[in-house]
């Protein structure tokens, strides 16, 4: 289901992150528009401006960048028709509550509820992500690009929140620095991801069904672009939680990240 709207590339993203790019774009990041109201990506690296429309980004990660848009950061499905844009290039009519229920919601016994800081809350679904399921259930195009560049907006407005898309911001990283190699320097290190990719996770579960257990092994190594670091995935678990104009050894990234200042948010 996945390929019939181009999500199958959410099961092919296992890249290494790089720590100082992501904090680098992230602080730096903004949207803008263009008088036709599309889409512009914008941020700064190293002083150089570089300037992305939506399906150049989209392009860059690897990801679809049409079809249906929404974003907001709410649970109910009441908000979804204030989560779209309601005209120009990317006017979306979003389907009703009733319709995403028929098609993805699944029968529950009980109350369902889940711990989330010591609290007890329901157990929901973000509305932009039944969007998404309503539109792979119904083989609908979605306009993954979109959401991600909102939600990359979104979490630079917060004052402290995990920054998310290491994996998918490497592919930036590289395509930066193959238009302007001058920006590669020392400070650029690749590190292993913390999050199991997506058929990484499916694999443990197929090997956890069938009552098998695999050995974890990890190597050590310090490097630059180019060149790997990696660690063990559970050193986080202690951690709590169409023009675009461009030309362009620590012991862990948790560590390194933390070493910089202690309001610079986690990263995923």
């Amino acid at each position: 289901m996945f390929g019939h709207i181009g999500f199958e590339c959410l099961l092919k993203i296992n890249e290494q992150i790089v720590p100082c790019f992501i904090l680098e774009f992230y602080s730096q990041y903004r949207i803008n528009y263009t008088l036709e109201g599309q889409v512009l990506i914008e941020f700064v690296i190293q002083d150089q401006f570089f300037s992305y429309t939506l399906k150049e980004f989209g392009q860059i990660l690897g990801i679809p960048f049409k079809g249906q848009c929404s974003f907001t950061n709410k649970w109910s499905l009441d908000d979804l028709q204030f989560s779209v844009p309601m005209g120009g290039p990317y006017q979306t009519n979003p389907p009703s509550p009733v319709d995403i229920k028929l098609y993805v919601q699944e029968e529950r016994v009980g109350h369902v509820t889940r711990i989330l800081h010591d609290k007890v809350i329901d157990d929901h679904v973000p509305t932009c992500l039944c969007h998404m399921l309503y539109c792979i259930a119904r083989s609908k195009p979605y306009n993954l690009a979109f959401f991600v560049a909102k939600r990359m907006e979104f979490v630079t407005k917060q004052a402290r929140l995990i920054l998310p898309y290491g994996m998918l911001l490497t592919c930036l990283f590289k395509y930066v620095i193959f238009e302007g190699p001058e920006l590669s320097n020392d400070h650029y290190v690749l590190y292993d991801h913390v999050m199991y990719p997506l058929t990484a996770q499916q694999e443990r579960k197929t090997r956890r069904d069938c009552g098998t257990r695999r050995g974890r092994s990890s190597t050590s190594s310090s490097s630059t672009f180019g060149q790997t670091s990696s660690y063990h995935p559970n050193d986080y678990d202690n951690d709590g939680n169409d023009e675009g104009n461009s030309r362009a050894s620590t012991p862990s990234p948790t560590r390194f990240v933390n070493s910089l200042s202690n309001d610079i948010p986690q990263i995923f």
